[in-house]
């Protein structure tokens, strides 16, 4: 009943308004359906850092077995997870910072140690970017992994220059 009420409503429109209400229902379905699928693909990415989290965790426990401690204590890590967000934030990048923080990594277990503290954190993103980690809506990026925050602000040659530098180390990770 309620159904043919609506749609004798509808017909009882001008054509122009008609053509608002078709045109604002589709607006309003690709809206939804666009922010379902970037809540899918987004929690994806959240399941994937989380997962290299965790794995870091464990191959920690697996470095300290072999014989190697960590060098750095967790306020040092912390330290040096504010610098690289603060290297990151807006537009542009402080690769100088971001090699200044890498530096004190002296072996395996800093590495896998900095990724455990540095969890998934947030940037301020930069309104002129492509970047598809960067939401249009919010000053923040979405939350990010070390090595995820390392690859959206690095180009390939800056990174091997890191990666160069844990190999210098004897160090077996790399970005």
């Amino acid at each position: 009943m309620a159904q043919g009420k609506v749609y004798d409503y509808y017909n009882g429109l001008p054509t122009w308004a008609r053509g608002v209400v078709v045109v604002g229902g589709l607006v309003i379905g690709y809206i939804a359906v666009n922010a379902i699928i970037k809540k899918i693909n987004q929690n994806k990415a959240d399941a994937a850092a989380q997962q290299e989290i965790n794995t870091a965790g464990g191959d920690l426990k697996s470095v300290i077995a072999s014989g190697t401690n960590p060098t750095l204590n967790n306020s040092e890590l912390e330290a040096m997870s504010n610098a690289i967000i603060e290297a990151s934030n807006g537009c542009g990048t402080d690769n100088n910072m971001i090699y200044a923080t890498f530096d004190k990594i002296k072996n395996d277990a800093d590495i896998l140690s900095f990724i455990k503290v540095f969890g998934l954190r947030k940037k301020t993103r930069c309104p002129f970017t492509s970047d598809t980690m960067e939401n249009f809506w919010s000053s923040y990026t979405m939350p990010m992994s070390l090595s995820a925050m390392v690859n959206s602000e690095m180009n390939t040659t800056e990174i091997q220059k890191i990666n160069d530098g844990f190999l210098a180390k004897q160090m077996k990770y790399q970005f």
